[in-house]
């Protein structure tokens, strides 16, 4: 069966929501990279989660190998990979968060290419096709995933690869405490999750919405664009509660005291979906 896509919206609607987007994240980018430990050692999937490296999600990293990562915010992970010889491009809605990245790209003596683009302007930017494209937690904020899935596969030769990490529909739900059944998410609508509305605490006015949708949903549009699902991955995360600071900062490329406090939801139920998925040649 294959699932519908999600409505269209127009091109003025998608613009008002890639600004809000870009307002959000240029207010909150020196506030989220101070409180969040994303290291540029290896190649991050989400919070206190196990890395894409230690996970055998990576496709071989060769010198010169064309990379482009889209909602890069500081841009860790294309750090990570041009340390290891990799030709990268970031892309983000945010100059606030680019900035970051240009600041640890050029403290790390690495060279790339960083460029503010919204994710749903990707089919109308002009580029040559890159070998792996990326994007961790980006697309739950796009107004029209199954549009720019289909760019993405576009922006990839035959036969490259495309790793997307992207909100679990199970976490969308609401965490529960009940003194006789225990703990547990609860989730009204499966098919339906309800968004993760984001508020700046210092302006109501900056408001953004993560949407997430069913897993088989997305699957279909990864089909639908050309692209080969190789593996489906629910990560669960690392056991920090019983890991020495030295552990940690080994071996979670991620984390915050606020995603700390969240240990015991993400122990149970997914946090992202990763879907590592390959162009299929001719497509």
């Amino acid at each position: 069966m294959t699932g519908k896509s999600s409505a269209r919206k127009s091109p003025a609607s998608r613009r008002t929501e890639a600004a809000a987007n870009r307002a959000y994240w240029n207010h909150l980018a020196d506030a989220y990279q101070e409180a969040t430990r994303i290291s540029s050692a290896d190649f991050h999937l989400g919070p206190l989660l196990p890395s894409a490296t230690a996970l055998g999600l990576l496709p071989p990293l060769t010198a010169g190998m064309r990379c482009l990562e889209l909602g890069c915010g500081a841009g860790q992970n294309s750090l990570f990979l041009a340390a290891r010889g990799a030709a990268c491009t970031a892309t983000d809605v945010s100059d606030g968060q680019l900035r970051h990245g240009r600041r640890l790209a050029r403290n790390a003596g690495l060279s790339i290419d960083f460029r503010r683009l919204p994710m749903e302007e990707l089919g109308q930017w002009e580029a040559a096709p890159f070998d792996f494209v990326h994007s961790t937690y980006a697309l739950p904020f796009v107004t029209d995933p199954a549009r720019v899935i289909a760019a993405i596969a576009a922006k990839i030769v035959p036969g490259g690869t495309c790793l997307l990490t992207t909100g679990h529909p199970l976490f969308a739900g609401e965490y529960l405490e009940i003194e006789e059944e225990g703990e547990g998410m609860f989730l009204r609508h499966y098919f339906q999750p309800p968004p993760d509305v984001r508020e700046d605490p210092a302006d109501d006015d900056l408001i953004v919405r993560a949407k997430t949708y069913p897993l088989g949903q997305t699957i279909d549009w990864l089909h639908q664009a050309g692209l080969q699902l190789l593996r489906l991955v629910e990560p669960q995360p690392l056991p920090i509660p019983t890991m020495t600071a030295a552990e940690i900062a080994a071996q979670v490329p991620y984390i915050s005291d606020a995603w700390r406090d969240l240990y015991p939801q993400l122990a149970r139920i997914p946090v992202v979906a990763v879907f590592l998925a390959r162009k299929v040649a001719g497509g």
